[in-house]
């Protein structure tokens, strides 16, 4: 049985929505550690490894949606063609 089928689609949503608001304060939290303006008791090594979990809670979630080729083909479409926008917009589109 897959996670999906026992808690449902709509609850990997809010799981999803969760880790990723983890992931969202996780990522503050290592930029305020990096930065050291505003001091925390957590080091860059604890924030990265925190960061990294995170991603991997986030990661987790996605996988367990179960989308169709067809949806991943979009996402990876949709995520180069943001790429290649983000480089344009930094001037680093030459490549």
């Amino acid at each position: 049985m897959k996670i999906v089928d026992k808690i449902g689609f709509d609850e990997i949503l809010l799981q999803l929505a969760e880790e990723a608001s983890e992931l969202s304060q996780a990522a503050l939290k290592l930029r305020r550690a990096r930065m050291g303006i505003n001091p925390t008791p957590i080091t860059c090594e604890k924030a990265n490894l925190h960061l990294l979990e995170e991603i991997a809670d986030v990661t987790l979630c996605f996988g367990i949606l179960n989308l169709s080729d067809t949806e991943f083909d979009y996402i990876e479409h949709t995520a180069k063609k943001k790429y290649r926008r983000w480089k344009k917009r930094l001037g680093i589109d030459k490549e």
